[in-house]
């Protein structure tokens, strides 16, 4: 019984100390992907998607992740540097991610992303479209630059998708937010 005490007890102080430094954040961003075959290399189109994360701070060295991405362009598809007449758009995207990250100073916080994404991809010509929701492994890597204990830049190359030879990746810009 008293084990069993000691356990619970050691339990709760650790989950109040893991709670008192729990820390929400947000962060909105821009970014400008690639949309490229890598079984016909030819194949490109270039969108833009926002994005917007809110995090979970499970520990100074650790957070967990949800990533919501809204397209806000479409980019014409190219075969050999020509167009196709087909217009490529990232629609949706959503994800989860697990982030490891450590601060190289006071005002740099370097980090990975390691997760799953799905995303929503529509072809359109003039007189049709085409849209397929496809998820894959996800991961990123990336810093914030503080500008106080709050506010911070980031910036995150990005692999969102890559599956059947088909890969979305780029490099975002953004800035965040810490309650």
């Amino acid at each position: 019984m008293k084990k069993m005490i000691r356990f619970l007890s050691v339990s709760a102080v650790l989950a109040t100390a893991a709670a008192a430094h729990a820390q929400v954040y947000v962060e909105g961003a821009i970014a400008p992907l690639t949309l490229k075959d890598n079984e016909a290399p030819v194949f490109k189109a270039k969108p833009t998607v926002l994005t917007g994360i809110v995090g979970y701070e499970i520990n100074p060295n650790v957070a967990v992740e949800g990533l919501l991405g809204l397209g806000l362009n479409k980019s014409a598809v190219t075969l050999g540097g020509v167009s196709t007449g087909v217009d490529a758009k990232i629609s949706t995207s959503y994800g989860v991610f697990v982030k490891p990250k450590v601060m190289v100073s006071n005002e740099v916080e370097l980090f990975a992303r390691l997760g799953y994404a799905n995303s929503k991809l529509k072809l359109s010509t003039s007189g049709a479209s085409e849209s397929e929701t496809s998820g894959s492994f996800a991961y990123g890597l990336g810093g914030n630059y503080y500008l106080n204990k709050q506010t911070y830049l980031t910036a995150t190359y990005m692999s969102l998708y890559s599956k059947e030879g088909m890969k979305a990746t780029g490099l975002s810009f953004g800035v965040g937010y810490k309650f």
